[in-house]
């Protein structure tokens, strides 16, 4: 199985936030504000309207906007008595607030849906409101309270009307459990996920759960690969997701499931089918390119170059691979962010430029790689410092209003308390006892927040150990890599002067041939054209001095600058590893005469009998990088 060291697949649940593309905006939108402009709708009609137009504008990236209508619906909502309204407008914000990546707001605004939530009778939008907090939960991993939360909508959203809310629902439901391992849940729940999304007959549902199951199919015989049939199933549900987006454009508002389903399919052909499939993938991948572009998707665009270079590499067009890599790097560049994308990129160029032998370029695109790499990690950090910000409030939130509830509880029993009181006296000890439970339970729930706090604080402390043990392994790894390129470098070096020698013998006896001999000519034309390759000799000597220019100095500092040019060409012989053999058979001499030559130096560098000198060429190496 070929693997794509770069390329990373998407979650279908990213379809629900993915933008769309010009061709359904314009007219998703105008008629969402002509229906708005409609003098005979009612106050609540219109509401609606705007919360609809709301959330179909952030999901097209227009988020200021998205917020103006949110606003607008929030001022009429406050002159209506029932809270379904208010508790519709409070959900859509928190679906704003994450677009916009704040999710302390999100959560603000889930609670505001909430109280709203709890001053109406419509069960339809108490439902829509829990299913909300759900999937909040699910976005910060909190996945057993998003597990009971989304329950809990299923039960208030009921039966009738509601495929569309409950076929959202099963795919979460779904996609939790398989977070947890239990595939035959998984199964039950992406079944009526694609039931419910059927059953609505909304287009953007059914494509949804298509891709779903598409990608069910596609675990299941990862998991077990002789069943060829998961395979097969996995591809028909993929088609029908491509099929029904490009047949049903106008009714479609996330032309993006296409492009997935697309890629999706490209990825089978390359992965799991012979090179002879591969007009096949080509023809998904234009398809998966072309919505890319169109609703300005990285990861589309990124993935499906991706495979496209794979296919060039292993037909051998390295050219055309790297092409390839870096039209996407230049697509995925002039959009802002989009870190991941360009880090995958640049690391996929580096291998390939390593493949070909060209470790400068290599290294050059590892340094790329490097600076998007701490991008993206400084991106995720500050991703997990803000869900772990949220969690805390919430869980501290929780703590806070089930005191106050308590609290409430204890304040209306005091006052009943103080009424018997005036009734009967001798109930005054009874309740005082009372007091002093509440007060005491009271104070064990504070003691609770702060140790909630201390836990905070030690988890901070435990991330930022963490990121430095981090930092330090990546610096061994790029540290180790640049050895490996310093040796690779020197090999190079002395197999060109190796050469240049034995260009030099040559030289020396054509001086016995006739200059009008073709003989003569024909091998000064291979000594000149041997020249012109050899131009940069010079330069790449240099390199080496500007990667380890301690090196030799350290060498002949320690035996007193009596080491001579043999000398050191043995010593860096010695320094890559090689035998005395194999230094015999690289100088064209006895091995015998290796021995001695070792025998010499380890008097040059004023060694005992029994020390080691690859040893201490070794360390001699290693001292500049422990400086």
């Amino acid at each position: 199985m070929r693997g794509l060291s770069y390329i990373y697949f998407f979650f279908i649940s990213a379809c629900l936030t993915l933008p769309l593309s010009g061709w359904g905006q314009s007219k998703v939108i105008d008629s969402l504000k002509h229906v708005i402009e409609q003098s005979h709708l009612n106050q609540g009609e219109r509401i609606e309207a705007m919360v609809s137009l709301s959330k179909i504008l952030a999901t097209y990236r227009k988020k200021d906007e998205a917020i103006e209508w949110i606003e607008k619906a929030g001022k009429l909502s406050s002159q209506e008595e029932d809270g379904r309204y208010g508790a519709l407008i409070q959900s859509t914000k928190s679906f704003l607030f994450v677009q916009q990546d704040s999710l302390k707001r999100a959560f603000q605004a889930i609670d505001s849906a909430e109280w709203f939530a709890s001053r109406t009778k419509d069960r339809i939008v108490k439902g829509r409101v829990r299913f909300r907090r759900g999937w909040l939960e699910h976005m910060v991993e909190n996945t057993d309270k998003a597990y009971k939360d989304m329950l809990e909508a299923l039960r208030l959203l009921g039966d009738e009307g509601t495929d569309l809310y409950k076929s959202n629902i099963y795919h979460y439901l779904s996609a939790i459990h398989a977070y947890w391992g239990n595939s035959d849940k998984q199964l039950q729940y992406a079944r009526l996920c694609l039931g419910s999304a059927l059953a609505s007959g909304d287009a953007d549902a059914i494509s949804n759960a298509y891709l779903s199951t598409g990608s069910r199919y596609l675990r299941d015989f990862r998991q077990d690969s002789s069943r060829r049939n998961l395979l097969d199933s996995s591809k028909y549900y993929y088609k029908l997701a491509l099929n029904l987006t490009d047949s049903l454009q106008e009714r479609v508002t996330l032309p993006s499931t296409g492009g997935i389903a697309a890629l999706n399919l490209a990825n089978l052909y390359f992965e799991f089918y012979p090179l002879s499939y591969r007009d096949s993938a080509e023809m998904y991948l234009q398809q998966s390119l072309a919505t890319g572009r169109a609703v300005n998707n990285s990861e589309i665009i990124a993935n499906s170059y991706g495979i496209l270079s794979e296919y060039a590499s292993l037909s051998g067009n390295y050219e055309r691979a790297e092409s390839l890599l870096q039209m996407a790097l230049t697509e995925v560049s002039s959009q802002p962010g989009e870190s991941r994308s360009k880090s995958r990129i640049t690391q996929a160029l580096a291998r390939l430029a390593e493949k070909k032998g060209e470790t400068d370029k290599a290294l050059a695109y590892y340094k790329q790689y490097m600076t998007y790499d701490q991008q993206l990690f400084d991106e995720q950090r500050l991703s997990i410092t803000q869900r772990l910000e949220t969690q805390y409030e919430s869980e501290k939130k929780e703590l806070a209003l089930a005191a106050a509830q308590r609290e409430a509880n204890y304040n209306k029993k005091l006052n009943q308390y103080y009424l018997i009181l005036i009734v009967a006296g001798f109930i005054v000890l009874f309740f005082l006892f009372r007091s002093y439970h509440f007060k005491l339970k009271a104070s064990r729930d504070r003691q609770l927040l702060l140790a909630g706090e201390k836990s905070e604080a030690e988890l901070q402390a435990n991330l930022r150990a963490e990121e430095s043990a981090r930092l330090h392994v990546e610096r061994e790894l790029q540290q180790e890599r640049v050895d490996r390129l310093e040796k690779e470098l020197l090999a190079g070096t002395l197999q060109v002067e190796e050469k240049n020698d034995i260009l030099q013998n040559l030289r020396n006896k054509m001086e016995l041939l006739d200059r009008e001999d073709p003989l003569y000519r024909q091998i000064d034309r291979l000594i000149h054209r041997s020249d012109e390759v050899d131009r940069g000799y010079e330069e790449i000597k240099t390199e080496f001095a500007e990667v380890r220019p301690d090196f030799t100095a350290g060498l002949q500092e320690k035996a007193m600058n009596k080491l001579t040019r043999l000398d050191l060409k043995y010593c860096t012989y010695i320094f890559m590893g090689l035998t005395n053999k194999e230094i015999a058979m690289k100088m064209n001499v006895d091995p015998k005469s290796i021995r001695m030559a070792r025998y010499r130096i380890k008097q040059k560098l004023d060694l005992a009998k029994e020390d080691s000198l690859d040893q201490f060429i070794q360390e001699a190496k290693q001292k500049p990088d422990n400086t």
